[in-house]
């Protein structure tokens, strides 16, 4: 039964990111913050639209897995935040007329003992089908969009759902601090040659300031997998790294496919650790 979910649930990705704009499906969702757009999935859906050239609807009905089910974290997109973001509500096409959004702690999935609890008692984010919203890590969020018949007029109708799981990335708030998010720490921080050539691969698009993997933290398996790195960072001129040392995290997400990008780079004040000697 999992194994069929699954399937079904990426079916409906495929056709909902080649059919979104048409009159065969829903809109597409799009959040958008900071130049940045993300798409959640399609969950499921109830359609119905006019067929081209003739006088008559037709419909369809794509039915896949509950946003509770614990296949949800390995068949749609993930969201990666160091804290609560507000994203701008859009629709690739003409935007529902009812929108409710709901939203569980992402312990959903693992949490079996409480799982009738968490199922039964969604967050109800917001109500309205444009506007902002805000996103909150280690969340799963189910957006729940309606579109009603528009009498006399050709309008497609019907409902649907989009998926969205947020991640929590590195936390660093001091010593004795830990990598939270699922992350798993380096068993000896080493950067091997196959991580330096993984860091290179990530980083070679950089300009601007450069940096050299000193500790490797650790990684986190999503679709794909982040990895974090501890650097030595400098502007990008000859002997700036020796006249001006800075340290940084910076992390890098490997897709399923080999590609390697940068995730986040976030800057690490080495004297708001140490604080010797300030008596």
């Amino acid at each position: 039964m999992r194994t069929a979910a699954l399937l079904l649930a990426a079916a409906l990705l495929f056709t909902g990111a080649a059919q979104a704009a048409g009159a065969e499906t829903p809109p597409a969702l799009t959040l958008e913050a900071d130049g940045f757009t993300e798409k959640p999935g399609f969950g499921n859906y109830s359609w119905s639209y006019p067929v081209s050239g003739q006088e008559e609807w037709t419909g369809v009905e794509a039915c896949g897995m509950a946003p509770t089910d614990p296949a949800v974290p390995d068949t749609f997109g993930h969201l990666y935040l160091t804290e609560d973001q507000t994203y701008t509500i859009g629709w690739d096409g003409t935007p529902p007329d009812e929108l409710i959004v709901f939203s569980w702690d992402i312990a959903v999935f693992t949490d079996q003992e409480h799982i009738d609890d968490y199922q039964e008692n969604p967050e109800i984010v917001v109500r309205r089908a444009d506007g902002e919203i805000t996103l909150r890590p280690d969340r799963v969020y189910d957006f729940q969009a309606k579109w009603q018949p528009a009498g006399g007029e050709d309008r497609p109708y019907g409902n649907a759902s989009y998926y969205l799981v947020t991640d929590q990335l590195i936390m660093l708030d001091g010593p004795g601090s830990v990598m939270t998010g699922g992350w798993t720490p380096s068993a000896d921080f080493t950067v091997t040659g196959e991580l330096k050539e993984l860091f290179e691969k990530g980083t070679e698009t950089l300009t601007g300031a450069r940096y050299i993997p000193a500790v490797y933290l650790g990684s986190q398996v999503v679709a794909g997998t982040n990895h974090a790195f501890l650097c030595q960072a400098a502007a990008a001129y000859p002997g700036s790294l020796e006249t001006e040392p800075a340290w940084a995290i910076v992390c890098l997400y490997e897709d399923l496919q080999g590609g390697v990008s940068v995730l986040s780079i976030a800057d690490l004040d080495i004297g708001s650790f140490c604080t010797c000697g300030d008596e």
